[in-house]
């Protein structure tokens, strides 16, 4: 008898495990629709994604899947704002737009960065890489924003290849020029011709029993049943989970106390999206850029127009801006409060003047960023232990509690549903 597998949640992790079991697994999304935070949605005929997307990814199976789409392929060249000023990205080596005594300063903190002998968190690991002047002025700012807390908070196990450390020539010559080479974590972005980003994997998921409006209630691992709020019933040989841990183990009856209190230190930022269409084509800064000043409530902004024209009416530019939020720092406005703050920031930052401004869309997705405070891996060590011995796996950002992209949380449902199985990736 062949064994059932049961995958709860349909973003992209559970379309990887999905994929890789030949949709042999029935797949229960909460949502009406499957994709997760790679889904999208439409608004007076502009496509907005849920939140950025740009693929890099390198895995074989990844590509085999991706590039059956066809796409378009971006150099990745962002820029930065800080304080009235534009610069390329990583700023750290790109400083020759900002005045010349912000460069001297710059210069100096890298120069005279000091050493630790131990790095105990995020905020010494800035200072020990761009010295005290650079970290206090950009990226503890921007921690602040995306992160929602103190670098002093954050542990340094997810920075991995995230943040370019610069050598003093690079730093001396990106003060001096603007012809700087490509120093990001990719040579090439790549983003559907048609569709929006979750058509690199559409023409596999729906070939797969994806059951739509299924929210789970309730988790019995021991009679191997999963409950959903509209009243079905699931029963499984083996589960593969992309739900938040927290979440998992809420639906779960009598777990141990220490279990309990582990998934409820666990904690992630969620992000409020306002995203602006236009009714011309625009001059934008860039495909994305970031945003260091606290009083503009938006970390990020990126352009879905120049993502692909097809995501906006002809002849038409739009906007996309990210908002974290968390437990511990409230989002400081919502509705069209946020949404006139935004468009105000953006005349400020000479990107667009308000009556450029067709239509606006404001909402929020709960789950955005896992908070790497310090201590988080040893309590997601004791959920996803403890889930392991419910025979339940988890997979995806979420049930990883890890920070994937979009390639990564792929590759952890395909490898998962067959654990066994070696992978050329």
């Amino acid at each position: 008898m062949q064994e059932k597998v049961v995958i709860l949640g349909a973003g992209v992790a559970g379309i990887g495990a999905g994929y890789r079991l030949d949709g042999a697994a029935e797949i229960y999304e909460a949502r009406e629709r499957y994709g997760g935070l790679c889904d999208n949605f439409t608004v007076g005929g502009f496509r907005f994604d849920t939140a950025v997307h740009l693929s890099f990814a390198k895995e074989k199976v990844v590509r085999s899947v991706f590039d059956q789409t066809p796409y378009f392929g971006h150099k990745p060249i962002a820029q930065n704002y800080c304080d009235g000023y534009w610069a390329k990205h990583p700023l750290q080596n790109n400083t020759f737009n900002l005045p010349v005594e912000e460069k001297i300063r710059i210069i100096k903190s890298i120069m005279e960065r000091p050493a630790y002998d131990k790095v105990e968190d995020y905020e010494q690991w800035l200072i020990a890489q761009f010295g005290q002047y650079f970290a206090d002025r950009y990226p503890k700012r921007y921690t602040r924003k995306y992160w929602c807390c103190e670098a002093a908070d954050l542990s340094v196990e997810w920075i991995t290849s995230r943040m370019y450390l610069p050598s003093i020539d690079e730093v001396l010559h990106g003060a001096m020029t603007d012809e700087t080479p490509n120093t990001y974590y990719a040579e090439e972005m790549r983003y559907p011709k048609v569709g929006g980003y979750r058509a690199f994997f559409e023409h596999i998921a729906d070939k797969m029993d994806i059951r739509l409006s299924h929210r789970v209630t309730s988790i019995d691992p021991n009679k191997k049943i999963v409950r959903f709020e509209n009243g079905n019933i699931a029963g499984y040989d083996r589960l593969l989970s992309s739900m938040p841990l927290p979440e998992v183990i809420a639906a779960i009856e009598n777990v141990p106390e220490d279990v309990v209190a582990a998934s409820q230190r666990l904690y992630a930022t969620s992000v409020t999206l306002v995203s602006v269409g236009y009714k011309q084509e625009m001059e934008l800064p860039s495909l994305w850029f970031y945003v260091y000043n606290e009083d503009i409530p938006f970390a990020r902004g990126y352009s879905p127009s120049m993502k692909s024209p097809d995501n906006v009416p002809s002849g038409k530019s739009s906007l996309q801006f990210e908002i974290y939020h968390s437990r511990y720092k409230p989002l400081p406005q919502d509705g069209d409060g946020l949404t006139d703050t935004v468009i105000k920031s953006l005349d400020e930052m000479g990107i667009s003047k308000p009556n450029d401004v067709e239509v606006t869309d404001v909402r929020t997705a709960k789950y955005g960023n896992v908070v790497f405070y310090k201590g988080m891996e040893r309590d997601r060590k004791i959920v996803r232990d403890y889930l392991k011995e419910q025979g339940i796996t988890t997979i995806g950002r979420w049930g990883m509690w890890a920070y994937l992209w979009s390639n990564q949380a792929f590759m952890s449902g395909y490898k998962a549903a067959l654990p066994n199985t070696a992978v050329d990736a």
